[in-house]
């Protein structure tokens, strides 16, 4: 089936009702076929099947209607992120070589197009008429359905820790995603939706998808603005607002939440603290709460609900049809409560990486899916992260996790923000080391953290050395950048 199909039925049953609104515009339903349909037209015209569609723009209408109209063509989107600098941009154009690139014409100046085969349309401001435009009104909405292609789309990982990989996922796994969030978020209907983060993230997109695929309203916001979405949510009852933990601490921090009326917040991008789902307990009341875990390629693999759970420093349970596995490194299951490598196997994960065969390799096993991730599970079916593999730290012959170090200090009052990463020691090999942003004016000892963190670490995993950053460095998503933030720290060091 392809994704994309409910949305004719909604075009002929619910014609007028609104399916994406910016606040000044908006798509009916009916339009927004029409314009897929147009879109669809233009590009089998032009000879491209199953062919890449590159699109490289902020949150805005035509990012969906693109969308939306390489899909029911059968060709495959592929989302670039408009903060990308011009040589990253330009690495994935040419590994991806997509026959056609839609562009806000804004970040057109990015591109450097070596290749005249690849045709370029550039969305306008709203006030002018740009060659998306003209194109669009030459073309009739009368292009045929392909199902033939089993590859949705095309995404690109935040790149927390490195380079972007090409993450490829099916109409299948993202149908199969629909049908378990439906089942975990336990909400009275979905009519209107709210995703403030960037569409070419997994979150967000996924978001703008499961709405038109349940014949919802998803409202469009170009950036993220704590006052504006709480003031969007107070005129709009029964809002479902999918965010990242940094979107849910500005939110909290405003005045509004309590006359708001939000349906569900559903946070996942990033670990949401036990203390801040306290506070948001507090400052939203009876609001339902989830925060599920997962990846652009694994998908969902586990959920919490906030309210009924009392594991609120955990990540929750497996989401229905998720099957998991932790292992050691001989790949042998760990026992109840003992740290491992997360695996996992689901009808929502990725196809693989695009162009990457021996990365694609590297993180399947017997059908199997390596995360990456290290946790742990309790008696109870609930599962703790431990720390990602790629951020693991070696001191003294010892592994330490930064996560988990983070968790103690994130309950520090007088700590806004921390990070955690290891700095190149002649004598321990890597010295524990937190970056931290204070709360207030008051700054502890690293003595006093230190005496804090013997009380629920061991240790050696207790930072040696605190220093001091006034902000933190962000991937588009909303997620720390982790690379950037120790490269940064590397070149202050020098």
């Amino acid at each position: 089936m392809n994704l994309v199909e409910p949305l004719l039925h909604y075009a002929t049953q619910q014609p007028d009702q609104i399916a994406l609104s910016d606040g000044n515009k908006c798509r009916t339903y009916s339009a927004l076929v029409q314009r897929m349909k147009q879109i669809a037209l233009g590009l089998q015209r032009n000879g491209l099947n199953h062919d890449r569609i590159a699109i490289i723009s902020t949150n805005r209408i035509e990012f969906v209607e693109v969308f939306l109209g390489a899909i029911y063509a059968g060709c495959v989107p592929i989302p670039l992120d408009p903060k990308w600098s011009s040589k990253e941009v330009n690495a994935i154009v040419e590994q991806c070589q997509p026959k056609m690139i839609f562009a806000e014409t804004a970040f057109a100046k990015k591109l450097v197009l070596h290749d005249k085969q690849i045709q370029l349309l550039t969305f306008s401001a709203a006030e002018e008429a740009g060659f998306y435009e003209s194109w669009i009104d030459t073309l009739q909405p009368e292009a045929e359905i392909d199902n033939t292609n089993e590859l949705l789309f095309i995404g690109f990982t935040s790149g927390t820790t490195g380079t972007p990989k090409g993450y490829m996922r099916t109409h299948l796994s993202w149908l199969n995603s629909f049908k378990s969030t439906s089942e975990a978020f336990q909400l009275n209907n979905m009519t209107h939706v709210l995703a403030p983060g960037p569409f070419v993230h997994s979150l967000s997109l996924f978001a703008i998808m499961q709405s038109l695929y349940t014949g919802a309203t998803f409202h469009i916001v170009k950036d993220f603005n704590a006052s504006k979405v709480l003031q969007l949510c107070k005129q709009i009852p029964e809002m479902i607002l999918y965010v990242v933990p940094t979107m849910i601490e500005s939110m909290i921090q405003e005045t509004i939440p309590r006359a708001t009326q939000i349906q569900a917040l559903i946070s996942s991008g990033g670990k949401w603290t036990e203390t801040s789902k306290n506070r948001c307990k507090e400052v939203f009341g009876g609001v339902k709460l989830y925060e599920f875990y997962g990846s652009s390629e694994a998908s969902y693999i586990s959920y919490l609900d906030i309210h009924a759970a009392n594991k609120l420093n955990s990540v929750g349970r497996p989401f229905h049809g998720v099957e998991i596995s932790i292992r050691d490194e001989h790949f042998q299951e760990v026992p109840t409560d003992s740290i491992g490598q997360l695996y996992i196997r689901s009808e929502m994960m990725f196809k693989g990486y695009y162009q990457l065969l021996e990365e694609t390799t590297s993180v399947f096993r017997d059908g199997w899916l390596i995360t990456g991730d290290f946790m742990y599970i309790d008696q109870y079916g609930y599962l703790y992260m431990a720390g990602r593999s790629n951020n693991m730290m070696v001191t003294g012959g010892l592994n330490v996790f930064p996560e988990e170090v983070e968790s103690v200090l994130q309950q520090i009052p007088e700590i806004q923000e921390v990070m955690v990463l290891g700095v190149p020691d002649a004598y321990w090999g890597e010295q524990v080391t937190a970056l931290v942003k204070w709360s207030g004016q008051q700054r502890l000892s690293t003595e006093e953290i230190k005496n804090y963190c013997r009380q629920h670490l061991a240790s050696y995993k207790s930072p040696k050395q605190i220093i001091t950053v006034d902000q933190f460095i962000y991937t588009s998503s909303g997620k720390m950048a982790r690379q950037a933030m120790k490269d940064d720290m590397k070149r202050v060091m020098v």
